[in-house]
């Protein structure tokens, strides 16, 4: 399947209320990293904080990024290192990037990394799912069962 070479994309990109409906480049991915076809997005609490640029999201984000950090999609291209994800398979994104070699990673506690960034939030990651194409690292997909509908699946990340 060809990719078209652009997608349309929520970004934030100011310090204000709002995102914007802009244009870009389609991702390319890097050797461990698939690109997905987005097809949910779930929006939570923190997304009406990033949306309204208040003093939560001023604390964990870097503008510009991509919101959405609940989505789901078909993978459509694969990275050239990437071999525990197929193209067509669907997946749910897991939102927080662990590094893997700090202590509490080596410890078995990513949730606590100190290097921790956060796909959708515009913490060390300027990605999102708010997006026709997402590129994501293939460590963070969750591969989704044939009988979970997108509706359910897109709330996963949430519910777990």
């Amino acid at each position: 399947m060809s990719l078209p070479k652009e997608m349309m994309c929520l970004v934030k990109q100011r310090e204000d209320e709002g995102f914007d409906l802009v244009t870009r480049p389609v991702p390319t991915p890097g050797p461990d990293e698939v690109i997905i076809k987005v097809d949910r997005v779930s929006i939570c609490g923190s997304d009406i904080n990033l949306w309204k640029w208040n003093d939560r999201a001023r604390v964990i984000a870097k503008l510009p990024f991509i919101p959405g950090h609940e989505a789901t999609g078909q993978v459509v291209e694969v990275g050239s290192q990437v071999k525990e994800v197929q193209v067509g398979q669907r997946v749910a994104v897991e939102n927080h990037f662990y590094c893997g070699t700090c202590y509490q990673c080596k410890d078995g506690r990513g949730d606590i990394c100190q290097r921790m960034s956060q796909y959708g939030h515009g913490r060390g990651s300027n990605q999102g799912g708010c997006c026709q194409y997402s590129c994501v690292p293939a460590r963070y997909c969750f591969i989704l069962t044939k009988n979970l509908t997108p509706d359910q699946a897109v709330l996963l990340e949430p519910m777990g």
